[in-house]
């Protein structure tokens, strides 16, 4: 009886304010079913553009960085996973984890490409040649110029978890250990970590945002890395007659 009245109630006030609550009801049904269907359409892969992307103005290394030939290696991946192209996950609300893949290059790729645009930025001179290097001295070529940098993907992650409560929650952690050599002594002359993280809290999920958070803590990190007074000191170091 009290449901019936409550009904009533409700039908009188959608009519008050010029409604019909036959097609009110009608539409709430249909819009209720979208979302319901629109929610079990979880993709089973999501794809972001791993790349560059500037996080801040770039400062001349040193006065006279374009003397210096620098030659970059592609990074080893180190990270502990099966498939090595996987760069993150998106969870579910339900727990259903969701992997996520570079759209166009592999982690390995992109990881290299920013480095090479950061020293470039930087005011160096890099050389067109992306040798494999398996970061011990005895593989150093001649043909590789005068310095040679290379280095580790130690950790490269974004994830995003979907929260009951209309929440999605983004975190993304970029590690990378870059290796400087002196090609002609065959010498291994610096080492440095360096990372990045981020999080953030969304109402609305999207690749973009998996795209944003992911490349802003792999720049962050090249950046860091290379912008500091020791690495342009440690190079011009090793260039020294």
């Amino acid at each position: 009886m009290i449901n019936r009245d409550r009904e009533a109630a409700t039908a009188a006030a959608v009519k008050r304010r010029g409604g019909n609550p036959g097609r009110w009801m009608a539409r709430i049904t249909v819009i209720l079913s979208l979302m319901g269907t629109l929610s079990g359409c979880t993709p089973q892969i999501y794809n972001v553009n791993m790349r560059y992307e500037p996080t801040k103005v770039i400062p001349p290394a040193v006065t006279d960085a374009k003397k210096y030939s620098l030659t970059v290696a592609f990074f080893t991946d180190q990270r502990k996973l099966e498939d090595p192209l996987l760069i993150g996950k998106v969870i579910t609300s339900s727990g259903t984890p969701v992997p996520i893949l570079p759209r166009y290059v592999k982690p390995t790729e992109a990881v290299t490409a920013a480095l090479r645009e950061v020293l470039s930025k930087s005011g160096y001179a890099v050389t067109p040649i992306r040798p494999t290097w398996n970061l011990n001295e005895t593989a150093i070529l001649p043909e590789w110029g005068a310095i040679l940098v290379g280095g580790t993907i130690d950790t490269l992650d974004v994830t995003c978890t979907e929260t009951f409560m209309m929440r999605n929650q983004y975190k993304a952690t970029v590690r990378v250990t870059l290796i400087f050599a002196d090609v002609p002594k065959k010498r291994i002359f610096y080492r440095l970590v360096s990372e990045s993280s981020s999080s953030l809290d969304h109402m609305f999920f999207s690749e973009e945002r998996l795209e944003s958070q992911i490349n802003g803590v792999l720049s962050d990190a090249i950046e860091k890395a290379i912008e500091g007074p020791e690495t342009a000191r440690q190079i011009r170091e090793a260039l020294k007659p």
